[in-house]
């Protein structure tokens, strides 16, 4: 009997893989808007992507920050809640195990869910908020990176997405190597937007096409 709860809906194949690819592509939209709104004082080697979210400050909440109106904030912190808010079907499709028959994808959709709420307190908590924008910060990043290393996994132990999974998997370590590196200043570069993109490129590589075959299969 088909199942016509709201819930079925929203996790339906179709739906979710849509939201899946329109999340990361309204984010990625939004802070290339808002870096080509900041292009006078926005460098990739001396900022990170959240000073673009700064309601008051040109540069930054640190010193190196101006005071005055930043009109890129709204476009930035839009763009993270609404990929947050856009992308939580696909998560709960994971989680219920509509794709997989694993307790250890179903922590994978948990970690995706998890990072989605912090990402959306990004926008929401911007830089202004001071350490509560860091510590949400530092649980989306780490909770994304996991996300793609645990659910690498569980699409590597299937038959049909072995390959898919390792190149899953490698990527998101790579992203959390490259943020070791950072850390113990192994990189020629003081700002946290190149680790911070890596980060989330190394996620989004593989989850946009693992959408397109969500979709392309069907429920």
């Amino acid at each position: 009997m088909k199942d016509d709860s709201i819930l079925a809906k929203l996790t339906s194949a179709r739906f979710a893989a849509v939201c899946g690819i329109l999340g990361p592509l309204v984010a990625l939209t939004a802070i290339l808007v808002a870096i080509g709104m900041s292009a006078s004082w926005f460098t990739w080697f001396d900022n990170a992507l959240s000073d673009l979210g700064h309601p008051y400050m040109l540069g930054g909440g640190g010193s190196g920050g101006t005071p005055g109106v930043n009109l890129a904030a709204p476009v930035f912190n839009g763009g993270l809640i609404a990929c947050g808010i856009i992308t939580l079907p696909l998560a709960l499709r994971l989680i219920l195990q509509r794709d997989h028959k694993s307790t250890l994808g179903s922590i994978g959709g948990v970690l995706l869910l998890v990072s989605q709420f912090f990402l959306i307190s990004i926008g929401v908590f911007n830089e202004a908020f001071g350490r509560l924008h860091g510590l949400v910060s530092v649980g989306f990043f780490v909770t994304v990176l996991l996300f793609g290393v645990i659910y690498g996994i569980t699409m590597a132990l299937a038959p049909e997405t072995r390959w898919f999974g390792i190149f899953a998997f490698f990527l998101a370590l790579a992203g959390a190597i490259f943020w070791g590196a950072y850390f113990f200043d192994l990189v020629p570069f003081t700002g946290v937007a190149i680790p911070e993109i890596v980060s989330v490129a190394a996620v989004i590589v593989w989850v946009i096409p693992l959408c397109l075959r969500l979709y392309m299969r069907g429920d």
